[in-house]
């Protein structure tokens, strides 16, 4: 019999979270979501089964959101860099795999075999995927990248990288740390999308990166230039975002402070 709850908690890199029921949490895992990546706040129905360690959810679906709003667990399954689009596999489209370009791909970054999650739009020839975010693996991949070191890629577990190729995605975007800055105090649920255009108040951004898992709330933004930068810890610094108050200083800095 199919119930309906609420998410109280959703971990996507982890791939489970909470669904409150009549007073109970009921374990969820995303083998169970049909290929959905849920979050908090989302109504869904539901089966209940009982195991060793308790009620968990079966045969799980959303019911709180729109079409374009719904988000989705998926695989890179292919990724072209030099043409700039790829492929995503996902369990909520089992008859065709997700287009996806290049530019809803922060920094053309696409390892195949990589896990994402994503919105999609409907276009003539069939879904395409928007708003992709790295997840586990991937996504540590990601923020090493963001090191620009001569040995990124070196022992990962990817097979041919996405970045691969001419023009901005070659080997990824090389910028010296002076030209960064460390964001701090980002809410949950921030995207880069809108931080970018939050950061780009004190010049142009050549990348901007949300981080998530251990280094959830923080984040950086690449510069064209160092004077840039130095506008962006002055002006940024304190500034509101999506009602949060940002902090905003030297890459180099922060990574010291973090260590």
């Amino acid at each position: 019999m199919a119930v309906n709850g609420t998410v109280t908690s959703y971990n996507p890199h982890k791939g489970w979270g909470f669904i409150e029921c009549n007073g109970q949490d009921v374990f969820v895992n995303k083998k169970d979501c049909g290929g959905f990546c849920l979050a908090k706040g989302n109504a869904v129905q539901f089966g209940i089964a009982n195991g060793e360690k308790g009620a968990y959810a079966t045969d799980v679906k959303v019911i709180s959101s729109s079409a374009e709003e719904a988000q989705y667990h998926g695989e890179i399954k292919s990724f072209n860099g030099s043409k700039g689009y790829g492929f995503i596999g996902c369990e909520a489209f089992p008859n065709q795999d997700v287009f996806v370009l290049r530019s809803e791909l922060q920094g053309g970054f696409a390892p195949q075999g990589g896990l994402c999650k994503f919105k999609v739009k409907m276009e003539e020839k069939g879904p395409a995927a928007c708003e992709v975010q790295l997840l586990g693996a991937a996504a540590d991949a990601s923020q090493q990248m963001m090191g620009f070191g001569k040995g990124f890629g070196k022992g990962m577990p990817w097979g041919p990288m996405g970045f691969k190729g001419k023009g901005k995605g070659k080997g990824g975007p090389r910028v010296d740390p002076a030209q960064k800055v460390w964001i701090g105090g980002l809410p949950e649920g921030a995207r880069w999308k809108e931080l970018q255009e939050h950061m780009e108040k004190a010049g142009k951004t050549k990348w901007v990166e949300v981080f998530s898992g251990k280094g959830a709330g923080t984040g950086t933004a690449a510069y064209e230039s160092v004077d840039d930068v130095a506008k962006a810890i002055q002006t940024l610094n304190g500034s509101s975002f999506a009602g949060a108050t940002l902090k905003v200083d030297a890459w180099v800095k922060a990574a010291k402070e973090e260590s």
